[in-house]
């Protein structure tokens, strides 16, 4: 299988659908224009699309009947890639906004989850967040600043970076007063646990206008607490990293050949070019 990673800069969260595919052309454009080469367009999925399964399946009677899977297929990206060839290399991201972790089994076993090239978690539990740490099989987690009860500390981000997982700080939160300030908080624990190993930077935008070029970003590293180097990795080297890790979790055992341009191994270990 061969997988091949564009240079230039990362934004692996835009929140958008195929359905206006003007409008979506339109953000893949400005994209492209301020600098980015990889996009990922993201589809969230809840936990409550199972429990409408299980109805389903109640009231049907018969347990052993197999349902359709409530799990969207992923945007086809195939001509917006031939469209952007040379310009832009736009994947698939799910997101999976959970609080039991029995429900991130179900979620393995769906057809359409290695149709996506990232898979990303969202707990919604304490008990969930240490299970996503500890255990799942997903390629990055993001801890929402709207969602109380989360506790993060430096054993579960560790033994999340241990197991090959990244975390997420999503710049639309900090344009929001009411999540401004948590989605800080959760950028310097990040620092102080781990000086930032296995974080990046995406926009968690859903329209053109919450996109910020990338060196507004780099520059907001300080209210993050990193520094210009750790800001532009963040949109660059660690988010080129996830997206290799990610394509082994798909892959398996399976070979595949990567890559790379010049400008994207220049600043890569011999351990980091795996």
């Amino acid at each position: 299988m061969d997988f091949k990673l564009s240079n230039g800069f990362f934004d692996l969260c835009i929140n958008v659908s195929d359905k206006n595919t003007v409008y979506l052309k339109s953000i893949l454009l400005k994209l492209y224009q301020m600098g980015y080469r990889t996009v990922a367009l993201n589809q969230i999925v809840n936990e409550n699309v199972f429990d409408t399964d299980k109805k389903k399946k109640k009231k049907g009677g018969d347990e052993n009947k197999e349902l359709p899977s409530t799990v969207p297929d992923p945007i086809d990206v195939s001509k917006l890639n031939e469209e952007f060839e040379g310009k832009l290399c736009i994947l698939n991201r799910i997101t999976f906004v959970c609080s039991d972790s029995m429900k991130t089994h179900t979620l393995a076993h769906c057809a359409s989850l290695k149709k996506y090239n990232l898979y990303a978690i969202v707990p919604n539990s304490q008990s969930m967040l240490q299970f996503a740490c500890s255990q799942i099989n997903a390629d990055l987690i993001t801890i929402r600043p709207s969602v109380s009860g989360i506790k993060m500390n430096r054993k579960l981000y560790q033994q999340a970076v241990e197991r090959g997982l990244s975390f997420e700080i999503q710049y639309a939160d900090l344009l929001q007063p009411e999540t401004r300030k948590m989605a800080i908080y959760y950028s310097h624990l990040f620092y102080s646990y781990g000086k930032s190993r296995n974080v990046i930077i995406s926009s968690g935008a859903n329209n053109i206008n919450r996109i910020r070029n990338p060196y507004d970003i780099i520059n907001l590293g300080p209210l993050l607490g990193l520094n210009e180097e750790k800001s532009k990795e963040a949109i660059l080297k660690q988010s080129q990293l996830l997206l290799l890790r990610a394509e082994r979790r798909r892959c398996g055992k399976a070979v595949f050949t990567v890559e790379f341009t010049n400008e994207s191994t220049e600043d890569m270990s011999d351990e980091e070019r795996l």
